[in-house]
């Protein structure tokens, strides 16, 4: 294994990715729990961005293919990140580091009322510690165009219902709203994540492509 000298360390600790990495460590020794949702956003955001980078080829992608990209994308940055984790019920996304915890629930081209309930009344923090009163909403939209109009319509149902809802400066496809536990009555803040995968370009090269198959599809029966 290659070792790493004092000299290196100085040429390329100024790396994005080498303070990220720095910054996670520091959290998870002497960090508030505020640093540690707001670093997880950050590395969040990075995922969702790379995932929308490519949304062509992931125009088949199950719910659960597409929260295992993000947990495992987590997971080699240092989280402790699980699907399925036993927090009152099975949560699709389970996030620890250090003592600090945080879940969230996702859906795709799906019931944002549903992840919601599942949630704010089902889920309690994956650490049992109320305080750690931060959680997240990822809706992966394939089918769904607009993201933007979607989630400013959820946004507008969660205004009427006396919730407040407040954006998030760094990411577009985002915001954060204001909620109680329904178990401990204890505040709880939720961040809403959109996915922009919606892929049906109209293009020339497009329709040809979309003729050939099916033409195929229609060859072999289908």
């Amino acid at each position: 294994m290659t070792q790493i000298s004092l000299k290196d360390f100085e040429r390329y600790s100024s790396r994005k990715a080498i303070q990220a990495t720095l910054r996670r460590v520091k959290i998870s020794e002497e960090g508030s729990y505020e640093e540690f949702v707001e670093q997880l956003y950050d590395d969040i955001d990075q995922l969702i961005y790379r995932m929308q980078a490519g949304p062509e080829v992931r125009q088949s992608d199950s719910e659960d293919r597409l929260s295992s990209e993000v947990l495992g994308g987590l997971s080699i940055m240092g989280y402790d990140a699980v699907a399925d984790g036993k927090t009152g019920g099975h949560v699709d996304l389970s996030v620890k580091m250090g003592q600090f915890s945080w879940v969230g629930e996702a859906k795709k081209d799906g019931n944002f009322h549903e992840g919601f309930l599942q949630l704010t009344t089902r889920y309690v923090p994956a650490s049992g510690n109320f305080s750690h009163n931060q959680g997240g909403l990822i809706f992966y939209l394939i089918e769904t165009p607009d993201a933007r109009g979607k989630l400013d319509t959820w946004r507008d149902k969660l205004v009427s219902q006396g919730h407040a809802c407040v954006d998030c400066t760094r990411n577009r496809l985002a915001f954060y709203s204001d909620h109680k536990y329904a178990s401990s009555g204890t505040n709880f803040k939720v961040r809403t994540m959109g996915v922009s995968l919606y892929h049906k370009p109209q293009d020339k090269s497009a329709r040809i492509s979309a003729a050939k198959k099916a033409g195929k599809k229609a060859a072999a029966g289908g």
